[in-house]
């Protein structure tokens, strides 16, 4: 028998994918189908069984509602108006900042590409949503990241990636326009080996770690809140406004010496990342969410060029004060059912939010005009499951 191609290996996950995926806690072995696995050391299992559910340690509830609106014509695309929008049928900032606040906007600024590619929190975008934070009283507005990668080969951590991208994505000169900050949350220390800038947070609760070290600048602002893009993941399924929050980790703490794009001193296996991420953002939860879906990558992450949907751009925003279910709407916007999502199901039950669709109020323009099948992660680790229920 001929060794399978990459394409017949991807076409085969993907006819899995209806049934789920939850990460196999043993070595990769060769998947139902007789074909191998990707990459050593990852497997996965077909399953809706997250295991036992943690206990619940969160009880902030907030309203699982989530707004939503949509473009229909790519030649009228307003991001700003989207962004009010969204907002707007969420229920408003008004209720989240207060006057005098000091917000910190954590974007997705995985690696230092141009705005508007779909990968990294778009400008415009970024700007809507600080614009709304200052009518809503706040007195200072702050962009964060804590970048992965810094471009050129070969694909690996610096120090000075976080401003690397600040710089290409057009943040830097939108917080010189709105007296905003900059902050680079992969500094611990303002010399190396120091942590003078983290503060170690302590979670007696926590899912894979009982601490973490992050941002006392992160960790001290008077609201947070996430302004991730919408993509599928190879590790996570999904990275939304919970996966957005590896980013705070910082890479002076968790960063492997010479190794690859990504925060590697956090477990990359599938249920370790899911307990990673709920613990993170246990230990500061973002206030509000607002999701960047103008484009939508159906290509993971380290696929290039970057794809969107097969309708292709979405042209949306997501926005709401529950980030969970804010994230499992966008789930159910990618055809994917959030109940096969490890970050989700596990924040559910620690009361970090709702991710299950039948409790959450969607206003406003709903997902159908830009719901799109997406297909499985590229590189195929994390198969996430088709949702078929209704809207």
């Amino acid at each position: 028998m001929s060794t399978p191609t990459r394409r017949q290996f991807l076409r085969a996950l993907s006819a899995l994918a209806a049934g789920g995926c939850a990460p196999a806690a043993r070595p990769a072995a060769p998947a139902p189908t007789g074909l191998p696995l990707p990459t050593p050391g990852f497997g996965f299992q077909l399953t809706r069984d997250w295991g036992r559910r943690p206990e619940r340690v969160s009880h902030d509830v907030r309203p699982a509602v989530v707004g939503t609106a949509h473009a229909p014509d790519p030649l009228a695309l307003d991001p700003a108006r989207l962004v009010r929008e969204a907002v707007e049928r969420a229920g408003g900032l008004e209720r989240v900042v207060r006057p005098g606040d000091r917000v910190v906007l954590k974007l997705n600024l995985v690696s230092a590409m141009r705005s508007g590619t779909g990968f990294t929190t778009d400008v415009r975008v970024a700007e809507a949503v600080a614009k709304l934070v200052l009518d809503a009283g706040a007195r200072e507005v702050v962009f964060a990241e804590g970048s992965s990668v810094a471009p050129g080969p070969p694909a690996r951590y610096r120090p000075e990636a976080t401003h690397l991208a600040f710089d290409r994505a057009g943040i830097r000169d939108l917080a010189r326009r709105l007296g905003a900050g900059l902050l680079d949350l992969n500094q611990a220390g303002s010399r190396p080996g120091e942590r003078d800038l983290a503060r170690e947070v302590r979670l007696p609760h926590g899912l894979q770690r009982r601490a973490y070290w992050l941002s006392k600048a992160f960790l001290d602002a008077d609201r947070v809140i996430s302004v991730p893009v919408l993509k599928n993941h190879e590790y996570a399924g999904v990275t939304l406004a919970l996966k957005n929050w590896i980013g705070v980790a910082p890479a002076d703490v968790y960063q492997v010496a010479g190794a690859r794009v990504g925060k590697w001193g956090l477990d990359h296996q599938m249920l370790p990342l899911a307990g990673h991420i709920v613990d993170l953002v246990m230990a500061r939860p973002p206030d509000y969410a607002v999701i960047d879906a103008l484009v939508g990558i159906n290509s993971g992450v380290r696929a290039y060029p970057f794809r969107p949907g097969p309708g292709g751009p979405m042209r949306a925003i997501l926005a709401g004060p529950d980030p969970v279910a804010v994230d499992a709407v966008a789930c159910l916007a990618m055809s994917y059912d959030p109940a096969t999502i490890g970050h989700l199901v596990l924040a559910e039950a620690v009361g970090l939010g709702v991710a299950d669709p039948a409790r959450i109020a969607v206003r406003g323009a709903g997902i159908q005009p830009f719901r799109q099948e997406y297909a499985t992660p590229v590189n195929g680790m994390y198969v996430p499951g088709r949702w078929s229920g209704r809207t």
